[in-house]
């Protein structure tokens, strides 16, 4: 879990990362809490994790890593949460919600589609104060 400098390994250099805090329970959680799954199970916990290695791409194994280098944690909790809600279908536990199970007997795509539709986006007003009513006179 916590980051380490890299080891040199047949010459080339091996980096680890934040694996659990950074990928695996954002995208567990979601997938938990958008299923209604009443429960994480050992299976769901792995699926989470080989998800994750779905995600990695050649350019990540040529530089040594271990974990994809993705910036964008919503694309990686979203593919995790759908084999999370995947795993757990066909594991039979019964999810809590409908939509979700439609959702994924469409496709794992159509289950993505759901997710991000699902998910929730801070989206904020500025909050400027305006100086039109104030008087600048003092007196």
């Amino acid at each position: 879990g916590s980051p380490f400098t890299g080891v040199l390994y047949n010459g080339k250099a091996v980096y680890t990362s934040q694996c659990n805090n950074r990928f695996i329970f954002p995208g567990l959680g979601l997938g938990a809490a958008l299923g209604q799954t009443g429960k994480l199970t050992s299976l769901m916990i792995n699926k989470a994790s080989e998800a994750l290695v779905e995600l990695i791409t050649e350019e990540d194994l040529s530089r040594g890593a271990v974990f994809p280098d993705l910036a964008d944690v919503r694309s990686v909790s979203c593919h995790l949460a759908a084999r999370v809600i995947e795993q757990a279908m066909e594991e039979g536990l019964e999810l809590g919600n409908d939509e979700a199970v439609r959702a994924a007997k469409k496709g794992f795509e159509s289950l993505k589609v759901y997710i991000w539709g699902k998910m929730w986006y801070p989206s904020y007003r500025p909050l400027v104060y305006k100086m039109d009513n104030v008087s600048s006179d003092c007196s």
